[in-house]
C-alpha cells in the first residue's frame, strides 16, 4: 500500500512539474459536485501557483455538452455520458461516490418517507404533509432544471422514472435549492449528503424507507440512493499540451489517497475506491 501511495504521489509530482507554466484549466458542470471540486482546485493551485483551475456551474448536462464540444477542459457531472458523447471521444473519470438525500423545511413534521410516498410527493399524488403524518401544510417541491444531473438521479431513484408534477419550484443550483427549502414553509427537495451536512441548522434530512442517509448507511447497504461523481475530459479537444498536462495532473490529485481519505470522506462523500466494497451496486 505504501508503495502504491508513493507511486501515485510521484506521478502527481511529475505532472505538476510539467504544468508549472500551464494555461487556465476550465471546469464546468454539476453544482452539486462544485464545492468538492473547488476545494480540490484551491489546494491544487496553492501547491502549483503557475496553474489556474477555473470552476463554474451550469448543471451536469451542461458540463457534459461543453466538454464534448470543447467548450471546457473538464466537465463534472452526476450522470454517465451518453453513447453519442462517448463516440465523440469523451473520457470518464469517476472521482467520488455521492450519497443523495431528501431534505425538507424543518417545520413539515415528517422524518421519514417510504419509497412510494417519496415518489408520490414529487409526482403530485400527495399534496399535503398531513397525508404522510406531518403538519397541515401544502407541499412545495423544489427541484433542479433538466440540465441537472441531480434531477436525473432523483427521477430515476425517487420517482422510478415517472414524470415530475408540473407544480414545482425550479432552482438553477444546489445552493439555491437549499436556500429555498430553508426559507419556504412546506418545502422539500433532493440534494447530495454534503449539502445537508453543511446546512443542518437550516434544513432537515428525511429518511428513506426508515434509513437515514449517511456514509456508513451507504457502505452497509442500508441506504440505497447514491451515484458516482464524474469528471469528463475530451482528449481530442485538448490540443494545448500544457493544458492537457494540467488537466491530467488535477484529476490525478483528486484521486490521490490523501485527498480521497482526508477531504472527500470528511465532506460527506465516499472515496471512489469504496465502490469495491459497496453492498448496493452503482
Amino acid at each position: 500500500m505504501r508503495i502504491r501511495i508513493l507511486a501515485q504521489s510521484v506521478l502527481v509530482g511529475l505532472l505538476l512539474a510539467v504544468t508549472a507554466q500551464a494555461q487556465t484549466v476550465t471546469v464546468m458542470g454539476s453544482t452539486a459536485l462544485g464545492p468538492i471540486v473547488k476545494k480540490a482546485a484551491e489546494d491544487f493551485m496553492k501547491a502549483n501557483p503557475g496553474v489556474q483551475i477555473a470552476v463554474s456551474g451550469g448543471g451536469s448536462m451542461t458540463g457534459l455538452n461543453q466538454v464534448t464540444s470543447g467548450g471546457c477542459h473538464i466537465g463534472i457531472s452526476d450522470v454517465f455520458a451518453t453513447p453519442d458523447q462517448e463516440k465523440a471521444g469523451v473520457k470518464n473519470h469517476n472521482i467520488v461516490v455521492q450519497p443523495f438525500t431528501l431534505i425538507a423545511h424543518p417545520g413539515v413534521g415528517v422524518k421519514s418517507l417510504t419509497s412510494l410516498q417519496a415518489e408520490q410527493v414529487f409526482t403530485g399524488k400527495i399534496t399535503n404533509w398531513k397525508e404522510v403524518g406531518g403538519k397541515d401544510q401544502k407541499i412545495v417541491r423544489v427541484i433542479r432544471p433538466e440540465s441537472s444531473g441531480t434531477r436525473a438521479v432523483q427521477k430515476k431513484e425517487i420517482l422510478h422514472d415517472h414524470d415530475f408534477t408540473k407544480d414545482v419550484l425550479i432552482q438553477d443550483s444546489t445552493g439555491a435549492v437549499v436556500n429555498s427549502v430553508a426559507t419556504t414553509i412546506g418545502a422539500v427537495s433532493f440534494v447530495e449528503l454534503e449539502h445537508l451536512e453543511k446546512n443542518k441548522v437550516r434544513v432537515s434530512g428525511i429518511a428513506y424507507n426508515g434509513a437515514e442517509c449517511s456514509n456508513e448507511a451507504v457502505k452497509s447497504g442500508k441506504y440505497p440512493i447514491f451515484s458516482f461523481g464524474h469528471a469528463y475530459t475530451n482528449p481530442a479537444k485538448l490540443s494545448d499540451p500544457k493544458v492537457k498536462q494540467a488537466a491530467e495532473a488535477f484529476l490525478a490529485y483528486i484521486l490521490t489517497p490523501a485527498f480521497q481519505q482526508n477531504v472527500v470522506l470528511k465532506a460527506g462523500y465516499l472515496p471512489v475506491d469504496y465502490v469495491k466494497i459497496l453492498k448496493t451496486k452503482l
